[in-house]
């Protein structure tokens, strides 16, 4: 068998070249570090003009619905100036918004959300006072006492008074008899209730009521039908009628008192 003939003298041999990498390899592993590089220059980008931009959309306004006294308007704008002053429409902080309105006093139910580009609004649930008590607080028409004398005009409601922890058993009596002089188009303007709930009311024609808690509904009945068939009609003018009487009632004229 012939051997190789050997290689003439003064030649090389060309070296063999390597496979290449294939260029989906490569881009396949460039994808992760390109992806990498984007996100770190989005996130540079962000904390650089980010701030800058935000800042555009500033809190200029916080709109109040359902609140129908400009002095409750004052209060609420007041408590919540501080919370939206620097902030911008995506960082205000709508959580300490609605604690701070919902620990107002007279707020029942306060709902709070964004309105684009630079509003915050609160849609509010007003407490509805039915009663003044003991002139320190008022009484909602859902029977709480609330603190908010300064923020209501008080011409129009009824003043009570009575034992501090019998409010529950006085707005019973007032809410009652209310429903009875009604018949006769009579309203409550104040009652005073003492410790045995004996009820001194004055009413919207300035005349005084005495009755105390035993059967006071068949006691008011019983004036009702006389005050419709007299004494509503008598030219002396009643000032005092005092029920406090199992089958009767004691009346002052106006005459009499003068």
């Amino acid at each position: 068998m012939a051997r190789n003939a050997p290689a003439p003298r003064g030649a090389r041999r060309k070296p063999v070249k390597k496979a290449g990498v294939p260029l989906r390899e490569r881009l396949a592993a460039a994808v992760p570090w390109m992806l990498v590089s984007s996100v770190a220059l989005v996130i540079l980008l962000a904390v650089i003009y980010l701030p800058a931009a935000l800042d555009g959309y500033p809190i200029r306004k916080v709109g109040v619905d359902g609140v129908t006294d400009v002095r409750r308007q004052q209060q609420i704008q007041t408590a919540l100036a501080a919370l939206v002053r620097e902030e911008n429409y995506f960082s205000v902080p709508l959580e300490d918004i609605y604690q701070q309105s919902q620990g107002l006093s007279w707020v029942e139910e306060v709902s709070v959300r964004r309105q684009w580009p630079d509003t915050v609004v609160l849609t509010v649930e007003e407490r509805r006072p039915v009663a003044v008590w003991n002139d320190t607080v008022l009484v909602s028409d859902s029977g709480q006492p609330f603190k908010a004398l300064k923020q209501y005009d008080l011409s129009g409601l009824p003043h009570l008074s009575g034992p501090q922890q019998r409010l529950e058993e006085v707005m019973g009596f007032y809410h009652s008899m209310g429903k009875t002089l009604a018949d006769v188009d009579l309203t409550i303007r104040s009652m005073d209730v003492n410790a045995r709930l004996t009820a001194r009311l004055t009413l919207n024609n300035d005349m005084e009521l005495v009755v105390d808690r035993e059967h006071y509904t068949t006691k008011l009945r019983r004036f009702v039908r006389l005050y419709r068939g007299v004494l509503s009609t008598d030219s002396r003018q009643v000032a005092r009628v005092d029920l406090r009487y199992a089958d009767g009632m004691a009346v002052t004229w106006r005459e009499q008192q003068s």
